[in-house]
């Protein structure tokens, strides 16, 4: 098993949305998200792209708002590799969530189009503090079908027997 965890890694002074890659219970890697939304000043942008290899699947993260800049998914696609791990956390304000709950996968099935990669997606789910997020997780495939999608406003797995 391999997880993507989340997380606020500190180096130095400076603070990364991070999201660190574990298999076995060995660190395997990390990537910083390097496209920040003006709500996220606290942080500093990463500015590389690693590739995980796990049993012969190279796979590239693009965190959240990441998504919405096709550089992102092109600089994971150049480096060989077929899929995109997206961990997200779109709590928003209930009008905003409301406009954008679909928009999120729209956003990566274009990703996929262009690169011609896989995406998996995780967010979360739920209501707090006058804020919700409906969670589109979803496996999107290279032609930008989402082939499976967990119910907006479920917490819920999603998975799917692919081969690339």
């Amino acid at each position: 098993m391999v997880l993507v965890i989340g997380m606020i890694e500190r180096e130095d002074n400076d603070f990364f949305n991070t999201a660190i890659v574990i298999q076995n219970g060995q660190l395997k890697g990390k990537y910083r998200k390097t496209h920040l939304l003006t709500g996220e000043r606290t942080f500093s942008a990463g500015s590389e792209y690693p590739i995980f290899e796990i049993d012969g699947l190279k796979f590239g993260i693009n965190i959240c708002y990441d998504t919405n800049f096709p550089e992102a998914a092109f600089a994971v696609a150049r480096q060989g590799a077929k899929l995109i791990v997206c961990p997200a956390n779109n709590m928003m304000g209930y009008e905003k969530a409301a406009v954008y709950k679909d928009l999120h996968n729209e956003v990566r099935a274009e990703r996929t189009r262009e690169t011609g990669l896989w995406l998996i997606s995780s967010d979360v789910t739920g209501e707090k503090e006058h804020r919700i997020s409906y969670g589109p997780t979803a496996i999107i495939d290279p032609t930008g079908v989402i082939v499976c999608q967990a119910p907006l406003g479920a917490v819920d797995i999603v998975y799917k027997d692919v081969v690339v």
